[in-house]
């Protein structure tokens, strides 16, 4: 059976008519007529009856169409999504958490767009939560996010390289001498944290739940370089990534005990096709990364 035969027979189910089928399609009636008759003779059954000079489905007609209309719909898919995979759109969406963005981003924008100039960037920097929702919407193309989410979300994922969190003081405070400290200890210091939709937030409320302990948040906010400022200023601790404060000279990352890994990796929608300027930029992530792990 031919996409054309099945196109004929949706057309004259929708209009009603051999005649005005052909009129929509741009094709001549007998055209249409003889398609049907094809398709009525691979299939074995009579797709139409006759009554008052109109045309209507057979019980398997009907059943024919519901098939027909799910097979041209992926047939009109599956075009959009080919014409996405080997096209350009010379625009990248791309999101990024807050606390990877301060390492990851000059890499991108500096090397990754002069191999690339053609390619605009747009950054969304938010909560790994909130990324991974807007991949789902479609307002982004692919995300860098701290931790596998593929499970929860019906995304792909391409691990990049393992992080941690660590729990960030000033330097100078009492603190900021241990060379590592265990959750329990990191709780008994008022914090200060992000607000719903950060990764991190899962991660330490699931922690603390584990632990039994329900420390002092004296903040809870959606701004990084605020975070920051009441380590460094407001005698606070913080758990972060240790790439979020890599190069801040008044902040002490101090390493978990046990460690608390993250793995930083791309995700893309699972559903969709990555064409070729993510899959340029996924190329280009992995081979910075390769060996990193």
């Amino acid at each position: 059976m031919k996409i054309n035969q099945m196109e004929y027979f949706a057309q004259v189910c929708r209009l009603g008519t051999i005649t005005r089928a052909a009129k929509e399609l741009h094709v001549s009636q007998p055209s249409v007529t003889a398609a049907i008759h094809e398709m009525e003779k691979e299939l074995g059954v009579s797709l139409f009856y006759r009554r008052n000079n109109k045309l209507y489905l057979t019980e398997e007609g009907n059943f024919v169409l519901d098939r027909v209309a799910d097979i041209l719909k992926d047939v009109e898919r599956l075009d959009r999504d080919l014409k996405g995979f080997v096209g350009t759109k010379n625009l990248i969406r791309l999101g990024v958490p807050l606390q990877i963005g301060a390492c990851l981003l000059p890499l991108i924008f500096g090397k990754f767009r002069k191999m690339n100039p053609e390619i605009k960037l747009e950054i969304q920097e938010s909560g790994a939560m909130d990324i991974v929702r807007s991949l789902l919407e479609d307002q982004l193309d692919m995300a860098i996010v701290s931790v596998d989410i593929s499970r929860q979300w019906d995304v792909s994922w391409t691990p990049l390289y393992q992080s941690e969190f660590c729990f960030c003081v000033a330097v100078g405070h009492p603190l900021s001498g241990l060379d590592s400290i265990t959750f329990e200890e990191a709780c008994g210091q008022p914090l200060v944290a992000f607000k719903e939709g950060f990764y991190v937030n899962e991660r330490i409320n699931r922690q603390m739940k584990e632990c039994g302990v329900t420390p002092e948040i004296l903040l809870r906010t959606e701004q990084l370089h605020t975070v920051k400022n009441l380590v460094v200023h407001g005698g606070c601790g913080a758990f972060l990534l240790k790439e979020a404060v890599l190069t801040d000279p008044l902040i002490r990352p101090i390493p978990m005990n046990p460690p608390m890994p993250a793995q930083i990796g791309v995700i893309t929608r699972r559903d969709r096709p990555v064409y070729s300027d993510c899959r340029k930029m996924l190329s280009f992530i992995e081979e910075e990364f390769a060996g990193t792990n």
